[in-house]
């Protein structure tokens, strides 16, 4: 039986392999309700869409984003929820839909559909 830290390591070494790095950030209110982002670096599984998902208001400018755990323990304040970011490059995406996936009651995935 694999376990959820194997689980963990074989997305850590794909996303080392082929994802790219991002950002994820939170938008909060500071004080005088100035906003204040903090962002986390993350290695990040970046795709469109494929075109039978693309229904309603969804087109093809939204993504699906795949995220390890790893990187979103540094300091981020999970669970990773609608009205976060990605930053790939320069361009802001917002967080629409997360589904955060568990093995044995243990974060191993974070799975995020991004539009933006």
């Amino acid at each position: 039986m694999t376990t959820p830290a194997e689980l963990i390591a074989d997305l850590d070494a794909a996303l080392l392999d082929a994802g790219e790095d991002a950002k994820l950030r939170r938008v909060t209110l500071g004080p005088n309700a100035i906003q204040v982002a903090f962002d986390v670096d993350v290695r990040a599984s970046i795709r469109p869409l494929r075109p039978e998902e693309l229904t309603g208001g969804i087109d093809q400018t939204w993504s699906r984003v795949i995220l390890s755990p790893t990187d979103i323990n540094h300091g981020f304040s999970l669970p990773v929820r609608k009205g976060d970011k990605i930053v790939q490059d320069t361009k802001v995406r917002n967080v629409e839909f997360a589904k955060h996936i568990r093995v044995q009651n243990v974060l191993v995935r974070v799975e995020l559909t991004v539009g933006g």
